[in-house]
């Protein structure tokens, strides 16, 4: 299978193209064209698999933090499956904000599932990130998960927004945060 169509299979890219907010967020059409361009970071995120073996592992983070730009970081989470989520999301805590900046929609993605892989640790990831930055593409999820009816990433949004202490004073759009705001878990 060729690098790339091993991203128009990848778990996350299935939720990004349904949501036609984050494609605009994302630039979609863009970066499409830019994953194609990227085989390395297909090839190198797929090392990532915690079926391989540990040095394998270590050696892919090592060279993802040296070769891959943080323009880039938003096609790690994107280009993997389930199964590199949490190496990816070392990464990126490692990188840490405003490095990771790009990765954020992935982040809040990976709240649709609180048991996904990586999807705790992605909390901590986002809650270093600014609010001012942050909390539109959370409003977008917001908006998302409220028409589509999808209970469970309400609650992971509500149980992010509690953890990282956000609360409506932080939102624009008050509204959205009123949809979250009696959530149960």
């Amino acid at each position: 299978m060729d690098p790339y169509e091993r991203f128009e299979n990848a778990d996350m890219e299935k939720h990004y193209s349904e949501i036609p907010k984050f494609r605009k967020l994302l630039g979609y059409d863009k970066f499409i064209e830019r994953v194609k361009q990227r085989d390395d970071i297909i090839s190198l995120v797929c090392k990532l698999h915690w079926d391989m073996s540990e040095d394998v592992q270590n050696c892919a983070i090592e060279t993802i933090k040296e070769t891959v730009s943080e323009d880039d970081y938003d096609l790690l989470i994107l280009s993997g499956y389930i199964f590199t989520w949490p190496n990816v999301v070392k990464i990126l805590k490692e990188a840490g904000y405003p490095k990771n900046i790009k990765a954020l929609p992935s982040l809040i993605l990976l709240l649709q599932d609180i048991n996904w892989p990586g999807a705790v640790e992605g909390m901590s990831v986002m809650r270093g990130a600014d609010r001012k930055v942050l909390v539109p593409m959370l409003e977008i999820a917001i908006e998302e998960a409220h028409s589509t009816n999808d209970e469970d990433w309400m609650s992971c949004i509500k149980r992010f927004l509690d953890f990282a202490e956000i609360d409506k004073s932080d939102f624009g759009n008050k509204e959205m945060y009123s949809l979250v705001e009696h959530v149960e878990w």
